[in-house]
């Protein structure tokens, strides 16, 4: 924080406009002190979810998911309802091959 400068003879009015200046800027760096502190939960919750996508990126999770809508589909259902699970997880299986998780926005960022 620059501290203002003040001529040896400032009158009071420009004491008290410097005065003025040191409050605002006291009170802008809490409140920005504060968000900080209210969002890192957030950004937590961010990097832990971006930590997961990048594990998962070159694994088998697709396939994983179309074989526990297999799973589900085969135990957990009536009796001719297992078909219509079966047809939705082999849909959802190259649907989610194709699009892999989108790069973190700082990455986007410096390639852009």
């Amino acid at each position: 924080m620059n501290l203002p400068e003040l001529p040896a003879k400032a009158s009071r009015s420009e004491l008290r406009k410097a005065m003025l200046r040191l409050r605002l800027e006291m009170h802008r760096q809490e409140l920005r002190h504060e968000t900080l502190v209210l969002l890192q939960p957030l950004r937590q919750a961010q990097h832990f979810g971006r930590h997961w996508r990048e594990e998962l990126r070159d694994s088998n999770a697709p396939l994983w998911a179309a074989g526990g809508a297999l799973l589900l589909a085969t135990l957990g259902m009536r009796r001719g309802h297992w078909r219509r699970w079966l047809r939705i997880a082999l849909i959802a299986f190259p649907l989610l091959r194709r699009h892999p998780p989108r790069p973190p926005a700082s990455d986007r960022a410096e390639r852009g």
